[in-house]
């Protein structure tokens, strides 16, 4: 039996929760046995969340959680035997048995270049145990470079996949066009909103940006505790009437629907103290639907937008170069359509089907 030991699962929502239940999913689909051994949902709205594979949810705070899935996993190893372990992070290898076999996933921010000695420590420690490490990106790769002095486990760069995704359906389109109303060029973000993902950096060029182009419209889907700063931002920006916030987007259709609209993907992220981006799966999730992406330069964007060819990159934290590059994709079609159709073709080496023999390998197999 394969074990999945992680902090993040669905149906909470972000990018390692996508990773793991998609890693968990394409594995069952494989034909493999697997469990998974996750926290509990934070979410207290989230949906019910059932697969054909076992679940098992732990509570409670967090070095007893991470006994509880330590023992549960133990357990699990002795009733049906253990051959690995996937461990979503270097933190989540406390809940492993001494005697697996572990992967331990690396996405970035977990590795701060400033970490204490005592975080230092820890973290080595961790990955002194792993079989293999498999990083998010190139980036992330050189942020674990820093903590591997006597880590045997060879470090590998899978970038996180994607699953097939589906077409707009009418319904689904209705409703946009419906916040669009008629307007364009279609500018979205679809992230969790907090400082770091430059929702802000983007409305801060829609003055200057409205004035070439009357009709834009900034579609922003996603939901966060920077929400209400944003929201200000618009209205004393005075570009309000030009921002759509959608809130929350979940059902697979809606996603589908705004992505389809969209001309631009914009979310030039920015380092926020330790946070930065490590990957960014929505700038993939953009491609597939043939759309380029303007995407922070500083972090593991690069590796999901190629400069020059599915999009731009720009420095997040300077409003003038995100006008600038902003301005660039929306003055040029040409530009924009040659860059979308290299997204797409991108996203699509970027799939389950593609990845799931090299997360395999991790372990193994």
């Amino acid at each position: 039996m394969i074990a999945i030991a992680t902090q993040c699962f669905s149906p909470d929502l972000g990018g390692i929760e996508i990773l793991m239940t998609g890693l968990a999913d394409h594995l069952a689909l494989a034909g493999l046995d697997i469990e998974v051994f996750a926290d509990h949902v934070r979410s207290k709205e989230a949906p019910e969340f059932q697969r054909p594979y076992p679940i098992h949810r732990f509570g409670s705070i967090r070095p007893f959680r991470r006994w509880m899935k330590r023992r549960a996993l133990v357990q699990a190893g002795l009733r049906e035997g253990v051959s690995a372990i996937f461990a979503d992070s270097w933190k989540s290898v406390a809940a492993a048995p001494d005697n697996s076999s572990i992967a331990v996933l690396a996405h970035g921010t977990e590795f701060p270049p400033g970490a204490s000695p005592g975080k230092a420590r820890r973290i080595n420690a961790a990955l002194r145990r792993a079989r293999s490490i498999i990083a998010s990106s190139h980036y992330t790769a050189g942020l674990v470079a820093n903590f591997m002095v006597g880590v045997e486990a060879p470090v590998l760069v899978i970038n996180p996949p994607i699953p097939p995704l589906p077409a707009a359906e009418p319904e689904a389109l209705a409703r946009i066009d419906a916040a669009i109303a008629g307007r364009g060029p279609v500018l979205a973000t679809l992230a969790r909103l907090e400082p770091r993902k430059g929702v802000d950096a983007v409305m801060r060029a829609l003055p200057s940006l409205r004035k070439q182009h009357p009709g834009l419209v900034y579609l922003v889907g996603g939901a966060g505790a920077d929400l209400t700063r944003l929201q200000s931002l618009a209205a004393e920006l005075g570009v309000a009437d030009g921002v759509v916030f959608l809130g929350q987007v979940t059902d697979p259709q809606t996603k589908a629907a705004l992505l389809t609209r969209s001309d631009v993907y914009a979310m030039p992220s920015r380092r926020v103290g330790n946070s930065v981006e490590g990957f960014g799966i929505s700038y993939v999730e953009a491609a597939w639907y043939g759309v380029p992406s303007l995407a922070g330069e500083d972090g593991g964007s690069a590796d999901a937008v190629h400069d020059g060819k599915t999009g731009l990159l720009c420095d997040g934290a300077d409003d003038a170069e995100v006008l600038s590059k902003l301005t660039r994709l929306l003055d040029d079609e040409a530009l924009r359509r040659n860059f979308g159709a290299a997204a797409a073709d991108l996203a699509r080496t970027l799939t389950w089907p593609a990845a799931l023999p090299r997360y395999l390998q991790a372990i193994g197999r």
